[in-house]
Formats: structure tokens, C-alpha cells, sequence
């Protein structure tokens, strides 16, 4: 089975850059085609505009301090500061146009009135540094949860196939030249322009892109003419941008319109939102999952605590594949990223192959071995879908108790909190909070009546102390909701909790020897 979809193309510029400064660092570092500034008419044909027409410019920003001679000001409305109140200002400093959502007291200049300017802004940025997403492959991948994880699969499977592709996610970010650290949840449309003309410029054939649902709700992504977009599922965030199941699929639906021409959607066939979402898109579709109706699916053959073996079946191909990350969700992440390969024309061998090249990922159902008879793992789970995922490997897997080690912090949202501990009390048989998660969701300590036996700990490192020494053969620890940076411990130093376990399993591993001998 072989789908491929079309490039798309797109380029970026950060906010108080101007097209010369990044033709500079985009020369200095990759190379790339000379800019000569832009047309504003050309943008926003349909703006409302006063005064004179013709306006080309080679920067843009939207703050009025940053403004240099030549750049076109966007009035943003943020909600706590209001751009079009400094639209004087912005001119006075030498700014040669505004674009705005409402006439300001501007007269020297010409004004474009647009419908919104968040997205004019976006859009400037892309059009300064040249559209890179015209000659590199965008693929982006969105939904509730799964996205990095989504991508990290993307970028082995692109790698075994012999491909060098950019990345933007929540784990790293790679521009064909240099490595950097996790990609924030809001970056400006003037980064990610930024990111993508370097991406391009430096020869890379894709950029995975992690869209979060605050890029979606800020119009970062307009001006980016996606080749893909995969929705892993649209799982529940109540502490997002998008309060309600409507916003939710509101936004992934601007998202899918921002497909370019010939841009294929792939979604998860298991979520009947994003199923339903694929009615409203007039290109072609893909669906992946674990149900009948998708075209791209898997059967676990085999799964322990180490490993675990799925027949991935597309159309009349198939394929074994191993992976030493577990849990149906993870097959899930796998089937997504496979179905996009697919879509590129990576050949099935090459997507089990780098499907089976990544071994762990930090904080993803991230086991920790030294040697003990029972397994541990570290996940970053703290939503509702995330922990209830995660807790159903765990439980699958136990022959014993499943221990639940919980995050440090509580949700905002407190009906979201009832749901966790709701969760944790159905799949788990010990849950050990900390005393500041005990107090902000008070409760945890009425639970200890229920089937579920609750322990308080003084804080995270006695949590995971207490479940490492409790364990024994047969029982299955989750050490969930952490974090993927490390934190300061009591001696000064930072670390993890994978730091953590590791350090009090070994301990344990010594006792036991201690006590044999």
C-alpha cells in the first residue's frame, strides 16, 4: 500500500525582525534566497484600506518599541495590552504601514484594516522570510495527547527511510543544523518562522511540527501551508485554551483548513470527533487505530513488561513490529506516525524499522531496570485520558497491586482533579500523594476508606521511596505526572525521577544483598 501527498510551503520571521536581519542569519548559517520585501496589497487583498496603496515592506513586529525604519506595524489585541493604542507611536519610530482590526489615529501612513490581525501577523511573518512551507514538507501533528511521542516515531521512521527532517515538539527542537531544547506551547509566529525558513535552508526534506491547541487559538500557524496534519485523538484538556468539546473540535477543524491544495488529513479512527471532523474536508483522508474502520491497523500479538509485539496491517501489507514501549496507547502513537509515513511514501519496512529503533522516551511508560523483580515506570501522565491510559498497561500487567505514585500538583480545574482520583481508585490498588497534593485536592485523605489505600508522603522523592520499597514480585509502580526537566533536590542537585528511582532501587537491591549475605 503507497499514498503519497503533495509539498507545501512555508517561512517565518520572529517578531521586531526584519527581512534583512533574517536574510543575515539565514545566510550566515544555511544560505537562502535573497528577499526583497513584500507587497501589503498582494497579503490582504481584501483589507479595508486607507490610504495610499502599494505598500511594500521588509520587517513587521507587533511591538511599537521594536520598530525599525521600513517595517509594518500589526496591532495586536492580546486582551491585556491593546496594539492599536500604540499604532502612533509605531509610526513615529518609522513604521510605513499599520494593519489593524479597527481605525486607529494614524494618517501619515497607509492602515489595512483586517478582520484579524493575529492572523495578518502570521502571515507577514511567512510571506517576509520567502513561504518556506512552498518547497519543505510540513507535517503537523495535533490532538489531545500522543503528539511528541507522535513525532519522535515520525523522525526514526523518516531517518531509517534516510531522510534528514526538521522537528518542533515538545521534546526537541532540530532545524537541519542544530539541536535545541523543547519547543515552547505558544511560540510567536515570528519563531516559527524563523525555525521553518532555517529548516528549509538547511536542506531538510520535512518539518514535524507539534501543534498545540494554544497555536491553534492564537492563529500562530496562518501562513503555514501544511502538506499533513495528524490528529491523534482529541482527548479531554480542561486546562487548555478550548473549555468545552465544541472549542475543541472548532479548532482542529481550522486546522484542517489549513491543508494546502492537494494536503492530506490523517486521523485516528478509534475517536468519532476526529472521524467526524474528516465530513468537513473536501481532500483525501486516512484513518488509523485499533478498530475495524480504519485503513491502517494493528493486533497485538504479544506484551509483557519488557516488550511488546503488534501485526501492523496496511491494506494487503503487513508487518511485526517490537517495541520496548508499551501500552495500547503507544500502538496508538505508532499507527499514527506509520499512516503518515505511508502518506510521504516511506516503505513499510523502513516505518518497522524506526518504529522499533526508538527504545524509550523520557516520561513516556519510561521503565527503570536495575535488576528488581518487579517493573517501574516514570510517566509524565497528569490529565484525565493521559493517566487513564497509562494506568490501564499498568494494569494489564500486574499480577499483583499496581502502586500509583501522583504528581506534585493538582489541576486548576477541580472537576478535573475528582476525575484523576476517580481514576487512580479504579485501576490502582495504592496511591501515594504528597502532602501539598493532599491539601490543594482535599479529598485524597477521605479516600482511605475505598478499595484504593491511600498514603500520604511528605513530598515526591518519600512518594517514590515509599512505592519502590512496598513493591514486590508481580506488582507493577507508575511514578506519574513527571516532569521531564530535572528538579532541585534537598542536596542542591538537580534531578529526575527516574534519577530518583533509580537511586532508591539500587539501594533496595542492596539491603536485599545485605540481608543474604
Amino acid at each position: 500500500m503507497s499514498f503519497k501527498a503533495q509539498k507545501n510551503d512555508s517561512q517565518i520571521l520572529s517578531s521586531g525582525l526584519s527581512a534583512g536581519a533574517a536574510k543575515h542569519e539565514l545566510t550566515g548559517e544555511c544560505g537562502s534566497r535573497r528577499q526583497v520585501g513584500i507587497s501589503l496589497d498582494g497579503l490582504f487583498p481584501e483589507a479595508k484600506l486607507t490610504g495610499q496603496a502599494g505598500t511594500h515592506v521588509k520587517g513587521c513586529t507587533s511591538d511599537w518599541r521594536h520598530v525599525k525604519p521600513g517595517d509594518v506595524f500589526v496591532a495586536l489585541d492580546n486582551g491585556e495590552q491593546d496594539g492599536h493604542e500604540d499604532a502612533r507611536e509605531a509610526v513615529a519610530r518609522g513604521a510605513i504601514a499599520v494593519v489593524c482590526e479597527r481605525l486607529v489615529p494614524v494618517f501619515k501612513v497607509p492602515v489595512y484594516e483586517v478582520e484579524d490581525s493575529r492572523v495578518a501577523y502570521s502571515e507577514v511573518c511567512q510571506a517576509l522570510v520567502g513561504n518556506p512551507s512552498h518547497h519543505l514538507k510540513v507535517i503537523g501533528v495535533s490532538g489531545g495527547v500522543g503528539k511528541s511521542t507522535t513525532i519522535a516515531l515520525l523522525e526514526s521512521i523518516f531517518h531509517a527511510a534516510g531522510k534528514d527532517v526538521g522537528v518542533m515538539s515538545g521534546f526537541k527542537t532540530y532545524d537541519g543544523m542544530a539541536r535545541g531544547p523543547a519547543m515552547s506551547a505558544t511560540p510567536t509566529p515570528a519563531s516559527l518562522a524563523t525555525k521553518l525558513a532555517n529548516t528549509d535552508a538547511a536542506g531538510c526534506s520535512h518539518l514535524l511540527l507539534e501543534v498545540s491547541a494554544e497555536m491553534i487559538a492564537e492563529n500562530s500557524l496562518a501562513g503555514i501551508d501544511f502538506d499533513t496534519i495528524c490528529l491523534t485523538n482529541l482527548a479531554d484538556a480542561a486546562n487548555g485554551p478550548f473549555h468545552t468539546a465544541q472549542d475543541r473540535r472548532d479548532g482542529q477543524g481550522r486546522l484542517l483548513n489549513l491543508l494546502s491544495q492537494d494536503g492530506v488529513a490523517i486521523v485516528n479512527g478509534d475517536d468519532q470527533t476526529c472521524c467526524q471532523l474528516l465530513a468537513e474536508t473536501s481532500g483525501p483522508s486516512f484513518l488509523f487505530g485499533l478498530g475495524d474502520q480504519s485503513q491502517i491497523g494493528a493486533e497485538v500479538l504479544h506484551q509483557n513488561a519488557c516488550e511488546q509485539v503488534f501485526l501492523l496491517t496496511a491494506g494487503r501489507q503487513s508487518a511485526a513490529v517490537r517495541t520496548s514501549i508499551l501500552g495500547d496507547h503507544h500502538i496508538q502513537n505508532c499507527l499514527a506516525a506509520a499512516t503518515v509515513a505511508m502518506a510521504h511514501g516511506v516503505e513499510l519496512e523502513y516505518i518497522a524499522r524506526g518504529i522499533e529503533l526508538l527504545t524509550s522516551l523520557p516520561g513516556r511508560m519510561q521503565r527503570v531496570d536495575c535488576g528488581q523483580d518487579f517493573p517501574v515506570f516514570v510517566d509524565a501522565a497528569s490529565t484525565p485520558d493521559a493517566l487513564l491510559a497509562t494506568l490501564r498497561t499498568a494494569r494489564k500487567l500486574a499480577t499483583g497491586k499496581v502502586i500509583c505514585v501522583l504528581g506534585d500538583r493538582a489541576s486548576a480545574n477541580t472537576n478535573e482533579n475528582l476525575i484523576i482520583q476517580n481514576i487512580v481508585c479504579k485501576l490502582a490498588d495504592v496511591a501515594i500523594v504528597t502532602e501539598e497534593l493532599a491539601l490543594v485536592s482535599e479529598s485524597w485523605p477521605q479516600r482511605k476508606d475505598e478499595e484504593t489505600d491511600t498514603q500520604i508522603a511528605q513530598d515526591r522523592q518519600e512518594a517514590i521511596q515509599w512505592a519502590v520499597s512496598a513493591a514486590e514480585l508481580g506488582d507493577v509502580v507508575v511514578i506519574a505526572g513527571s516532569s521531564l526537566g530535572p528538579a532541585l533536590a534537598f542536596g542542591g542537585e538537580k534531578t529526575t525521577d527516574v534519577d530518583i528511582a533509580r537511586d532508591l532501587l539500587y539501594a533496595r537491591g542492596e539491603s536485599v544483598l545485605r540481608l543474604v549475605g
